[in-house]
């Protein structure tokens, strides 16, 4: 079973194809397809300090961002907002703009692209992520439209709004590095997880999933680890 998480199982099985000479049908797509969510953060700054706490648990959807999602960020306050600063802003500042500040969490879903994959022996043996925005554009576009759009909307409501897009420090939602599917040479998993080519080696993490929609993919991974320990529990039996 592999479970290390959609970074690092396909290390593990490249290693392993790598110091045995294995070859399977489905080899070349280990790693590839890799998504983890283009994600930004919005900060609305309020010349009030007497605003409403937004929780977390909010969720916003438009049908005019099909693959996006605009989440609250909950409470911000000097000590959050100074991370996100310049290190030269001093303490009394981060903590006034603290008090006027309501964060939200801009999400949208990366598309799949082969080039866009995880690599276990790059230069020196080390690992890479090789992920590039520019081999994504729709998805760019739609969330550079998400921003813009809501930062007029907060401007409406009075608050003057800013932006920083996370990068790859903001890789939490990782998938897709060993997509699932009936066929061996477009996929790496078949529908119960386990490995084309292989017959004793399941995937119980998030890399076989080949999408995340607009939310956090938490949920739907416990889902396909639930999904695989009743297949094989049935297997057993």
């Amino acid at each position: 079973m592999l479970a290390a998480g959609a970074m690092t199982s396909p290390r593990i099985l490249e290693d392993h194809l790598d110091a045995s000479g294995l070859t399977l049908p489905c080899g070349n797509l280990v790693g590839a397809n890799f998504k983890m969510h283009i994600n930004s953060a919005v900060l609305g700054f309020s010349p009030f300090t007497d605003h409403d706490v937004l929780r977390k648990t909010a969720v916003l959807y438009n049908d005019k961002f099909p693959h996006s999602s605009m989440q609250c960020l909950g409470w911000i306050d000097g000590e959050v907002l100074a991370t996100q600063a310049p290190p030269e802003m001093p303490n009394f500042m981060g903590k006034l703009l603290g008090k006027r500040a309501i964060g939200f969490w801009a999400t949208t879903e990366d598309a799949s692209s082969p080039k866009n994959r995880i690599i276990s022996g790059g230069p020196g043996g080390k690992p890479i992520m090789d992920y590039s925005l520019a081999r994504i554009p729709q998805a760019v576009k739609e969330h550079k439209a998400l921003i813009d759009d809501w930062l007029k909307r907060l401007l409406g409501a009075g608050l003057v709004g800013f932006d920083k897009y996370m990068g790859m420090g903001g890789t939490a939602h990782a998938l897709g590095s060993m997509v699932t599917g009936d066929d061996p040479k477009a996929s790496v998993v078949d529908p119960h997880g386990k490995v084309h080519g292989m017959e004793n080696l399941y995937v119980g993490d998030g890399s076989p999933l080949p999408r995340a929609s607009r939310v956090n993919p938490s949920l739907t991974i416990y889902a396909w680890g639930l999904r695989l320990g009743d297949h094989l529990a049935g297997k057993g039996a």
